[in-house]
């Protein structure tokens, strides 16, 4: 009898780590559907319970990074508002004013977009993400 050859497999040590892009890549997603990021952020929760280590950090970190923009963006919006009905008041002449929440929703896609690449590439490397400030 000959004895069968398995071949040696060593252990993933990044675990974990595709679902950690994956969220990302919904994350990115979301720029353009809006409905993917809310998907990612349920992912991230609902594995956040049994993530360890890294994975826990960098689903903490997408946790955040959602909540935060989430956030941003709701201020953003009634600013938006304000500045809107600034400009009926005035017959149009407040609108003028409309370029600080367009600079502030740029400044927040520029972050964000900024936030996404800093994490993948964390991930990618192995590290911990949240060790550093936002």
């Amino acid at each position: 009898m000959y004895a069968t050859y398995t071949p040696y497999e060593p252990a993933r040590t990044d675990a974990g780590r595709d679902l950690v892009l994956l969220i990302y890549v919904l994350y990115a997603v979301g720029f353009f559907t809006g409905i993917t990021a809310f998907i990612g952020v349920t992912i991230a929760h609902m594995s956040r319970r049994s993530a360890t280590g890294l994975k826990r950090a960098q689903l903490d970190w997408q946790i955040r990074l959602f909540w935060y923009g989430a956030f941003a963006l709701a201020l953003i919006g009634m600013l938006h508002l304000m500045v809107a009905g600034l400009g009926a008041i005035t017959g149009g002449l407040g609108l003028v004013f409309m370029v600080v929440p367009w600079g502030l929703t740029l400044s927040w896609a520029i972050l964000t977009i900024w936030a996404i690449a800093r994490g993948v590439h964390a991930a990618l490397l192995g590290r911990s993400i949240a060790s550093r400030p936002f």
